[in-house]
């Protein structure tokens, strides 16, 4: 008796929460130009505030039902054209679209919340709804930068910005298939009433179908003229291709963009020659560390950059304590260091304390090392961010100019195919062959040779 109270009661309120959990709801966009979205970004920093350690999961369940649903019915061809050519659009990426609904989003709930959501979700969602969901890096670097100067975005959401994106394009994608879903319903639903008009008076489904679809469908059905209903249910199935484009070509651009260079502390490491010449995933764990440790301060990852900055200045580091061992010819040496600002100072000392500290499971490049007290040395006069990346057949630059280096030029050979890359101060910021492009976050590769000229500012990345 007492289990099937108990099972009773955890019915109820399964029952109880179906019904009363909120739906999903599409949301109002517009397109902003740059400076607009900068203010908006500005405004947005400022109404969050200061979040907290970490929040709620996404809940991602209703928004791959829909996805799904939608998937699973564009295997069938439709009658519609119009709806043909929605179910085209998925189903010439049905797998890529799949995968994207099976992603787990549960790293999102560890970032820092404000109001409700991840900020980095809020962010993203705040470049993608003012773009017509168009991913652009210029508008990106825009909107991150303009909340960066009101509070700097920590290292784990600059890390998780990627998946933050994808979030809000998957939020998007589930929008567009329930509406070709419902589209779907709707034109059956028109049909049984035109045929059977009494029968569907009876019914609250059919009392409740209102609209350009409803209406398109069943005056055809009974013999009506459709050109009014006909053209606004075209605009509607327009709008669902545009958008749903739009949404499907962002999620193949944020794939091959780097986020890591907005991440405000970078433009204060990048002064040592430690940091810029590491491994990619050796810059991580320690620009991770910094903000671990910055978090425990509750202090501004940029000005504990700058503080750590300036510890080279308060005098030598001091004595790194280690233990030797003989180990047959050769021997064992361990050493501890305490995790606080002074690690970070001994990692940007030297390229091999760098690896010591922070170089993963590759091998040491220590040899014969001596360990002993050193300085912080940087460099500020020539040193350059120049990094060249290909993937597939997609070309991006990620670079930086300081002061001294006027432009830097590079040949690479892809599939037999000469281009050649320059970066130049003051040029356009981004020119292929002569055209001049902008919003293009890379270049694809060919059988034709590509010039490719992009412009750069003193010590401030940019990317396309």
């Amino acid at each position: 008796m007492e289990y099937a109270i108990a099972g009773g009661v955890t019915a109820l309120f399964v029952i109880i929460y179906l019904l009363t959990r909120p739906a999903m709801r599409e949301r109002f966009t517009a397109a902003l130009k740059e400076e607009g979205l900068a203010a908006r970004a500005r405004e947005c920093a400022e109404n969050l505030g200061m979040p907290s350690d970490g929040g709620k999961e996404p809940d991602t369940a209703a928004m791959k039902r829909a996805v799904m649903r939608a998937l699973s019915h564009c295997v069938r061809p439709a009658d519609d054209g119009a709806l043909e050519r929605l179910r085209g659009i998925l189903r010439e990426r049905k797998e890529d679209l799949e995968k994207l609904a099976k992603e787990d989003f549960s790293a999102l709930g560890d970032l820092p919340y404000a109001k409700g959501e991840a900020r980095a979700v809020t962010l993203a969602r705040l470049v993608l709804e003012n773009s017509r969901y168009i991913f652009c890096a210029d508008r990106a670097e825009t909107a991150i930068g303009a909340f960066n100067a009101v509070h700097t975005l920590t290292f784990s959401e600059i890390e998780q910005m990627e998946k933050a994106f994808r979030f809000v394009l998957f939020e998007k994608l589930a929008f567009l298939c329930a509406r070709i879903t419902k589209t779907e319903k709707v034109m059956r639903a028109a049909g049984h009433a035109a045929k059977h008009p009494r029968l569907a008076t009876l019914f609250k489904t059919y009392k409740a179908m209102r609209g350009v679809i409803f209406s398109r469908f069943c005056a055809e059905e009974l013999g009506y003229d459709i050109t009014k209903f006909r053209d606004g249910y075209l605009a509607l199935a327009d709008e669902t291709a545009f958008y749903l484009g739009n949404v499907i070509d962002a999620i193949d651009n944020i794939e091959i963009f780097d986020f890591s260079s907005y991440y405000a502390p970078v433009s204060v490491l990048r002064e040592f020659d430690a940091y810029v010449s590491a491994a990619p995933d050796t810059r991580a764990a320690f620009m991770k560390k910094l903000g671990e440790l910055s978090g425990a301060e509750n202090l501004d990852e940029y000005a504990y950059a700058l503080r750590l900055r300036d510890y080279g200045g308060y005098g030598m580091l001091p004595p790194l304590r280690t233990l030797r061992f003989t180990a047959g010819k050769g021997s064992v040496v361990s050493t501890t260091a305490k995790g606080d600002l002074t690690l970070l100072a001994r990692a940007l000392s030297s390229p091999e304390m760098m690896q010591l500290f922070f170089g993963g499971k590759k091998k040491s490049i220590i040899k014969k090392a001596k360990i002993k007290s050193s300085f912080m040395p940087k460099t500020r006069n020539v040193l350059a961010d120049f990094g060249v990346r290909v993937d597939g057949d997609s070309l991006s630059v990620c670079r930086a100019l300081p002061e001294g280096i006027v432009s830097v030029r590079c040949a690479i050979e892809h599939s037999g195919t000469v281009h050649e890359i320059e970066i130049v101060r003051g040029a356009p910021p981004l020119t292929v062959n002569g055209t001049v492009m902008s919003g293009v976050p890379a270049v694809t590769l060919g059988d034709i040779p590509l010039h490719i000229v992009a412009g750069a500012d003193t010590g401030v990345d940019k990317s396309f």
